[in-house]
């Protein structure tokens, strides 16, 4: 029976799932919910007539599919946007009872959890005691609605109290989901969206904070004691990658390990999707079709067996890794082939990739916001072209074998332009490298990794003796990725690419995985022209480039000149496996095309402005470090000219000039040390003033009033009450006064008094927290400051986006 007849309709399965993708993807670009007619929940109503039109109307199921898959994502994005936090509830002590989800992630001060609230019980005074007021009867009320239903919390110095499965009344402080906005770095907001997250926040101290005596027992239980094994193996060098391998834990990976991943191509081996649970489901499909002709009944066939086996297999493996949407859509990919597979129809067929595209669909459409759901249907697609219906039904011989190298290195070739588009990375080594780790990660340490953790249900003592042997295995692996990423050559970084130069090198990506013989398909190659010889835009000579990054509660400003590229602080340090240095600078330099810094200027040692600088100076080339005195001796860097920060140090980059003004004598308090630069060009001015206080301020009056007049100012301390003085601020004048600070920060920053000072000067004010990343173009020419400033927030918002 043909392939094809697996669904009979006048509209081909490809089509349909096409339709519905496309349909998914148009909800997803929707800047808001609440404005136009289109997206509002009233039209939710119509789901039901598309549903019944597309099962009446066989000819036209591609139209009813484009629109059910709108209104699919729709009601999954009103269902979401429905239990948002509400606003009088922000910064309010709420006390709430729930179960802990999932593994908490332990840090040196902190632990991190999701939390399922099963009842919201009242909202607290600061003293702790419930509110008896009226206002509270509004509080009551809004407990009473649509409250979040999953927490993202941090319990700051909890001492290992917190695991899964526990029932808790805690006393919380949430906000709504909120993150750092920058071009090219994590999108915080969009993976709590994903998560079905709906707020977070943090546990109070409080006596009503007490652990209930219920305790949920399922597989994160499993989980939780296969991490605490996997903590006490003898090497912990790689633990945290045993860890990604076996239950899906990331968080312990550190920093020089993901650059390792990265040069090399091979950071998907350490995140359990399709790759993995494809590799094992098909390692036990093949075992078991071997040894079932000899045990199988009359009633099924080999093919039969093997495929409920790997599936079964597959499952276990899912659940180990906590069911996460990658292991979810691996998960059901596989299940479509193996059902396929049941009825005696192709496994690898346009059909039945369509039907695992409309499963994965209808069961989270929220998944095609993921950057491994197009890769992970790019990479099946390459295996349905090139093997066909060949791979799952030829006999297990040497043919085989080199019908999967083939179709590995067409998977690894189509995914460095695609890593250079997404990730402005790409590895040149890439397709070598998997093709060696693949089958020794895949067939030999995730089998191994599967039967330990298997083991440990019965025996925890075997358990870690195999976990302690695959340590010893993948260091081996280890040691060839090394070599591989200390190459010249390993990887190759390129800036983003506008829209066009994408779709024409997507277009050549296409061309060239098209099979032998069909025409110009080696023009791909030409097509990938144009994205490979991209140039980003840089300030013509004598003008200049501000970038206020948004880093939350510190500060990070990228300053551009023609050929220059200066950096001024660099975020927080939150931990030793995160950093604002790692996670957001470095992305946007890579975004920007900045491989080489001409200067990292650290305005002191406060850890809100320098704690990514050693990710900075590790990732990046930095030609030169400017700082104080301390940081410079702790930070030998042997040829780089570096130098302490010191008044008066002046130069000139592209007709673009420089000049620090202070520190020009010793303080006791950092913030008093802090580097003061200006920079300006014929027309325009700005002032970096680091965390000054009002001390410094005062004397700056004195030594270098004709030097402060600017037109933008970074808003000294973040708008502390120390700083931003009337007399300073007279002198200065700026016409646009930048707030770098973190969202509803515990300090208060900025402070009511102070904004009130720039708002009687008359300055226009910006906050990162509220606008994102804040870009200025200054140019050679005269205007104005105030009207051509770029803000994150409002030039790439999604719905799903905290609104302010």
């Amino acid at each position: 029976m043909s392939d094809s007849r697996m669904i009979t309709t006048a509209t081909p399965l490809p089509v349909i799932a096409l339709s519905l993708l496309a349909g998914v993807c148009f909800l997803q670009l929707q800047p808001a919910l609440k404005g136009p007619l289109w997206t509002s929940s009233e039209i939710l109503m119509f789901l039901p007539l598309c549903l019944w039109l597309f099962y009446r109307l066989p000819h036209y199921r591609d139209v009813f599919a484009l629109l059910s898959g709108f209104l699919w994502a729709l009601l999954f994005a009103q269902v979401y946007l429905h239990q948002q936090l509400p606003a009088a509830l922000t910064g309010q002590n709420i006390v709430l009872e729930g179960v802990v989800t999932g593994l908490p992630d332990y840090s040196d001060k902190s632990v991190r959890f999701n939390f399922d609230v099963t009842q919201y019980i009242s909202v607290n005074n600061h003293s702790g005691k419930q509110k008896n007021d009226p206002v509270n009867n509004r509080y009551s009320v809004l407990l009473k609605s649509s409250m979040p239903s999953r927490l993202r919390l941090s319990w700051y110095y909890n001492k290992g109290e917190i695991h899964s499965g526990q029932h808790w009344r805690l006393m919380v402080r949430l906000k709504p989901p909120h993150g750092v906005q920058n071009p090219g770095g994590f999108d915080y907001e969009k993976w709590l969206y994903q998560q079905a997250i709906h707020a977070t926040g943090y546990v109070r101290k409080s006596t009503e904070n007490q652990r209930l005596g219920k305790v949920d027992k399922g597989v994160n239980l499993i989980r939780e004691n296969l991490l605490h094994i996997l903590s006490g193996l003898p090497d912990p060098a790689y633990q945290g990658l045993l860890q990604a391998l076996t239950i899906g834990h990331k968080s312990a990976i550190d920093n020089r390990q993901w650059q390792v991943l990265r040069q090399t191509g091979t950071s998907h081996l350490m995140a359990i999707s399709g790759l993995h649970i494809g590799l094992v489901a098909g390692l036990v499909f093949f075992m078991v079709r071997r040894l079932a002709p000899a045990i199988i009944c009359k009633y099924s066939s080999a093919p039969q067996v093997a495929a409920l086996a790997g599936l079964a297999v597959a499952g276990f493996y899912a659940l180990l890794a906590g069911f996460t949407i990658p292991t979810q859509r691996a998960f059901i990919m596989l299940l479509v082939m193996m059902l396929a597979i049941l009825i005696k129809r192709p496994a690898f067929s346009m059909n039945t990739l369509s039907l695992a595209l409309i499963a994965v669909l209808m069961i989270n459409p929220v998944s095609v916001l993921s950057v491994g759901f197009w890769l992970s249907f790019l990479a099946v697609l390459i295996i349905t072209v090139v093997s066909g219906a060949r791979v799952v039904n030829q006999q297990f011989k040497i043919k085989a074998w080199l019908q999967g190298v083939r179709i590995q290195w067409l998977i690894a070739s189509a995914m460095l332009p695609l890593s250079l588009l997404l990730f402005q990375q790409g590895s040149l080594v890439s397709p070598l490298v998997n093709m060696l780790a693949i089958p020794v990660v895949g067939l030999i340490i995730v089998p191994l990794v599967l039967l330990a953790s298997f083991v440990s249900v019965f025996s925890i003592g075997l358990s870690i003796w195999l976990f302690t042997q695959v340590s010893e295995l993948f260091s081996l692996v280890w040691v060839v990725l090394e070599w591989f990423a200390e190459l010249p050559l390993s990887s190759l970084s390129h800036s983003s690419v506008p829209l066009l130069q994408s779709a024409i090198a997507l277009l050549g990506v296409v061309l060239l995985l098209m099979p032998r013989g069909f025409p110009l398909r080696y023009s791909g190659f030409i097509l990938l022209l144009p994205m490979l010889l991209y140039q980003p835009p840089r300030p013509e000579k004598g003008a200049f480039w501000l970038s206020v990054l948004d880093v939350g509660q510190g500060l990070s400003v990228l300053v551009q000149t023609k050929n220059k590229s200066l950096l001024y602080d660099t975020g927080a340090k939150f931990s030793e496996r995160f950093d604002m240095g790692q996670r957001v600078v470095v992305p946007y330099l890579n975004y920007t095309g900045i491989q080489v810094l001409d200067l990292l200027m650290l305005s002191h040692g406060d850890n809100d402005h320098a704690g990514g600088a050693d990710s900075v100076l590790q990732m990046l080339d930095v030609q030169q470090l400017l700082a104080e005195s301390e940081i410079i001796e702790k930070k030998v860097r042997v040829g780089r000219g570096d130098k302490a920060c010191e008044s008066g140090q002046r130069w000139l980059w592209d007709g673009v000039y420089f000049e620090v003004l202070h520190p020009d004598q010793g303080y006791k308090k950092r913030n008093n040390r802090s580097c003061v630069l200006k920079i300006w060009n014929n027309h325009y001015s700005l002032l970096l003033s680091g965390d000054i206080e009002s001390k410094v301020e005062l004397r700056m009056l004195r030594s270098a009033t004709e030097k402060l007049k600017s037109d933008i100012l970074i808003v000294p301390h973040h708008g502390s009450n120390t700083s931003s003085t009337q007399a300073w601020l007279d002198k200065v004048d700026p016409q646009l006064a930048i707030v770098s600070a973190g969202y509803k920060n515990r300090f208060g920053h900025p402070t009511t008094k102070v904004l009130a000072r720039y708002q009687r000067q008359g300055s226009r004010i910006l906050n990162t927290a509220k606008s994102g990343m804040i870009q200025i173009k200054l140019p050679v020419t005269s205007g104005s400051v105030v009207k051509d400033v770029r803000l994150q927030r409002k030039v790439s918002t999604h719905y799903w986006n905290h609104r302010l």
